[in-house]
């Protein structure tokens, strides 16, 4: 868990079941104006810090006659691609009584047949067409709102005209039948079962009513009560639906690559027709009552694994739309950098008081905002941590930040500004449709980026360092606040009470505390670049466009230059080798010691001084050590990319591993591994690793003991030996950048990494695939809730063709496996169907199938999807099947064909040996013709044979199988 992560984890489990007024910014023409072209050349920002912020030029709002509101943008990115998205402002605080759940429900319904798309209709329409349910096709409802999207192409008349009528249909043409309502309610319960029947689920129970008080969201959970899902009448939820689904409640949001002027002409024609009520309902704005006195809470529960203390302090959610708001969300970005940087580096010191910390703001429902400090501890230090993270905030109110801090922290916020700037014409659809429904739903000021871009200009350089300070004052105090401590219920006799808690926080005021000393070190990596080697050979690979070079030094480099990303560079390096040329009692050193490495800093410098040197800078480098290759992964921003191979060859030739970045491991694993025991998901994944694997060192969680018992230095001796022959790596870059200079600083750094001209390759020690079938069953945990996995896997000829056959396959099973299990036996609320073909060490295929469902009804669910695999087999595919399948490889790969990560895999395929042809690879829709549906029942008879499978379902303790 990084610290980031750590921040607000116990407003993460209440807001993770939270998910299932008309604009009221304005463009003002001169402000407008003032973010008019600077799409190139942005200049100084003229703005009173009361003036409300405008709305992006780029973006057509409205609102017609019947209350509805429109957000329309053109916008290329991804090609012939469109977001379309219905926003209601309507949820589970809206539900009456005896409609709790259905807001959510009726989200499921609208799924499940209206006037022009009937059942399945829907989804089947928009599968032919290469979409994806889930990713391309998915809504959600949380406790203020439901929000409907869709992502189509627009290459397609067709298509366009259905996704219009999707959204109009959901909108107010929603058939809600009675048979379709009894279909749904099983899928439902499984969602529920899915998402609250587990450790976070049950605390999420306590920590809602204790965070909003006696208030309406404590009691409107979305996913609702499962007596009423089960029970409601259909015309309870049509009720709802007629309450709530109006014009003047909803907003349509649509931006993509496509004609603006079409797509605001086609939803003011088809959306103007939606009658408004003519005596709606008064939306009524939940607050949560305030509390003047601090609140204490300690849950436990013993399938939850780790210990987290975390102070909260609740306050009424602020406005966001004018210039003050927005620099004060700036003032308070380089409060959260700086304090979480002091707490990170805690965290890295040995016999550090906790494990992670960090501070954070977020709103916790629409009309609450909570600041937080939080830190993840070892089950017996609740009060140190406490204390720790408490002394740190307190250090701030007292002697503040440096102006050292306060600068590295404006570099690291104007940096991120830039880069965002510098991928205006590259920002995905989707996120752009997501500020807009924000701006409907929450009033966020959407000025757009170039004009976000100059008010970060003009107001981080101009923050002062007392500014920044004051933001802990936010921190103190008992007016809002309140307390939490979670942890397991093994730990329950070492949490403390609230008297203790409430004892450490009072004694913080009389604490004495020194002012923190900030380090100032070298501005760079390399005092001294090394001399330039020769090129032994270049060639261009036409079918890729792409540079291939080998450097004196047997290092070879293959150099795609894109324009997918105006600030992107990936890049990945390899050898063959990894860590199954070490033993097994050394293979736990071989697996973390790349961590370690990269947690020890660099060429002399710590890791705390590594991150000022490099403050400002978008670069990353991560060497690792995989079974059969080690290696680096990473990227950096075109401006970084010296930086960029000066890490490499650091990491190559100046690598260090210090005594505290083990002890900071050590600890780690403590506090994720000492429970770990207790939960019924790592019970069920520990025994697929078993069933799969056998009892190996090499597969699945390493044990704690291994962790505790590791020796620095045989494992920094293992690194220094993995990467002290570099004649054999080859070093892939992809992205925006220009490539003379990109040869340039190969032959300076990559050219100049060791090089011995050692021999070696990869040695196969994974255990084989167990012939033919083992099937498990795992007793553990208290809620009825199975798991389950299938693995299909044995030999296989790495060939294109039968990765096409397979990912078809793959295809046509996940269409059916959700069509049997989800639609028509309501027995599941999600299932997958997954698949691949590994080269290394063995060459071998895998398809997987996985669900999560009543434990009564495994059996059931798979015999049946057993016997849809044996009507694959025996019939071959439905043709509607073979034509999604073939549609959705086709409509990914347009999108894949724009991305960098694709073309980075491609490249290092490719580099390989025995490699493919990439043309083969590239020359997708011709080799998808020739797959048929004699291609498909082949790759089913060959790849899912019935008499070699693993199968492992997780059942709770003391259940009997029937």
């Amino acid at each position: 868990m990084t610290k980031r992560s750590l921040i607000l984890l116990l407003t993460t489990l209440l807001l993770a079941a939270c998910q299932l007024p008309p604009p009221a910014v304005m463009s003002d023409p001169d402000l407008a104006a003032a973010a008019a072209g600077t799409e190139d050349a942005p200049g100084p920002l003229q703005i009173g810090l009361d003036q409300r912020l405008p709305i992006d030029p780029a973006i057509r709002t409205g609102r017609l006659e019947n209350g509805l509101t429109y957000y329309v943008r053109a916008n290329t990115e991804p090609a012939n691609r469109a977001e379309l998205w219905l926003a209601i402002n309507a949820g589970s605080l809206q539900e009456e009584d005896d409609q709790q759940g259905l807001a959510h429900f009726l989200e499921h319904m609208l799924f499940n047949g209206s006037a022009r798309f009937p059942e399945q209709a829907l989804i089947d329409f928009f599968e032919k067409a290469g979409m994806t349910f889930g990713p391309d096709i998915n809504a959600y409802t949380s406790f203020d709102e439901t929000v409907y999207t869709l992502r189509f192409p627009t290459d397609d008349a067709e298509i366009v005209d259905a996704a219009f009528a999707v959204l109009e249909d959901w909108a107010a043409y929603a058939t809600i039948d009675p048979a379709e309502v009894e279909a749904e309610r099983g899928v439902i319960v499984e969602e529920e079962r899915l998402r609250e029947q587990n450790a976070s689920g049950r605390i999420r129970k306590q920590i809602l009513p204790f965070l909003l008080g006696d208030s309406r969201y404590a009691v409107r959970q979305p996913i609702g009560q499962m007596d009423i899902i089960r029970s409601a009448p259909a015309e309870t939820v049509r009720r709802f639906y007629a309450d709530w689904y109006r014009p003047d409640l909803m907003a349509v949001i649509a931006v993509g690559d496509f004609d603006a002027d079409l797509f605001e002409a086609r939803i003011r024609q088809q959306f103007s027709k939606l009658p408004a009520p003519e005596q709606p309902q008064e939306r009524t704005i939940y607050t949560v009552p305030g509390n003047d006195n601090p609140d204490y809470l300690i849950v436990t529960d013993p399938e939850f694994p780790v210990t987290i203390v975390e102070i909260d302090y609740r306050q009424p959610a602020r406005e966001l739309d004018t210039a003050r708001a927005y620099r004060d969300i700036l003032v308070g970005m380089l409060f959260e950098q700086m304090l979480n940087l002091r707490l990170e580096e805690i965290s890295r010191e040995a016999d550090s008081p906790f494990v992670g910390a960090g501070v954070g703001s977020s709103a916790l429902v629409r009309t609450l905002e909570t600041l937080s400090v939080s830190a993840q501890v070892q089950d017996e230090e609740v009060l140190q941590g406490l204390e720790a993270i408490l002394t740190e905030v307190e250090r701030v109110r007292r002697h503040g930040f440096t102006e050292s801090e306060l600068e590295r922290a404006k570099g690291e916020i104007l940096n991120r500004y830039q880069r965002i700037y510098n991928e205006r014409n590259n920002h995905d659809s989707g996120a752009f449709a997501g500020e807009y429904k924000r701006n409907f739903l929450e009033n966020e000021a959407i000025p757009g980026i170039p004009y976000e871009y100059l008010l970060a200009s003009r107001f981080v350089p101009e923050i002062g360092i007392n500014e920044v300070n004051r933001q802990a004052d936010r921190y103190v105090g008992e007016k809002g606040r309140a307390v939490l401590v979670i942890g397991p219920a093994s730990a329950a006799d070492d949490l403390p009470d609230e008297a203790a808690l409430a004892a450490v926080i009072a004694a913080i005021d009389a604490k004495e505390i020194a002012a923190y000393e900030d380090t100032v070190t070298a501005d760079a990596l390399l005092a001294e670049e090394p001399a330039p080697v020769e090129i032994v050979s270049r060639a261009t690979v036409e079918a890729v466009e792409t540079i291939d070079l080998e450097l004196a030094n047997g290092v070879r480099v293959l150099l795609k230059a894109t324009d997918f990303k105006e600030d992107e560079v990936l890049f990945t390096a390899f050898s063959p080798g990894g860590s199954s040329l070490v033993s097994d009692a050394d293979f736990p050193e071989a697996a973390l010691i790349p961590n370690i490495v990269v947690q020890s800093g660099l060429n002399g410098h710590s890791f705390n001084e590594v991150r000022r040197i490099l403050s400002g800078q978008s670069v990353n480098v991560n060497p690792y050590i995989a079974e059969t290759a080690e290696g680096f992964t990473g990227g950096a921003g075109k401006d970084f990319l010296p930086t960029l191979f000066q890490m490499i060859y650091l990491y190559g030739t100046a690598p260090q591993a210090d005594e505290a970045a083990f002890s900071t491991l050590q600890d780690q694993a403590r506090s994720f591994l000492r429970n770990r025991a207790t939960q019924p998901n790592a019970a069920w994944q520990d025994a697929f690793t078993a069933a799969r694997y056998g009892e190996t060192i090499r597969q699945g969680v390493l044990p704690l003991a291994e962790i505790e018992a590791l020796d620095p230095e045989r494992a920094f001796a293992i690194y220094q030996e993995r990467f002290a022959d570099f004649s054999d790596f080859t070093f892939v870059f992809v992205g925006n950048f220009d490539v003379e200079q990109m040869i340039g600083w190969s032959q300076v750094y990559l050219g100049n990494l060791p090089s011995t001209g050692r021999v070696e390759t990869w040695v196969d020690v994974a255990p084989d695939p167990p012939a033919g079938v083992v099937d498990e069953a795992v007793f553990a945990g208290q809620e009825a809730q199975s798991l389950v996995q299938i693995l299909f896997t044995g030999p296989v000829q790495p060939t294109a063709e039968n990765r096409l056959r397979l990912r078809v396959l793959e295809g046509v099973l996940d269409i059916l496996a959700r069509e049997e299990l989800r639609e028509k036996r309501s027995g599941v609320y999600a299932s997958s169907v997954s698949s691949d073909i590994l080269t290394e060490p063995d060459e071998l295929y895998e398809v997987s199938a996985v669900f999560g469902s009543d434990p009564e009804r495994v059996e059931e669910l798979v015999d049946a999807l057993f016997a849809l695999i044996a009507q694959v087999q025996s019939d071959g595919p439905r043709p509607d099947l073979l034509e999604k399948a073939k549609a959705q490889i086709l409509r990914q790969r347009e999108e894949e064909l724009e991305q960098n990560g694709f073309w980075l895999d491609l490249l290092a395929a490719y580099a390989a040996p025995e490699s493919e042809d990439p043309a083969q690879t590239l020359d997708l829709a011709a080799r998808l013709d020739a797959i048929d549906a004699a291609s498909v029942q082949s790759a089913a008879v060959e790849f899912l044979p019935a008499d070699r499978y693993i199968a492992v379902a997780l059942y709770p303790e003391g259940f009997v199988k029937p």
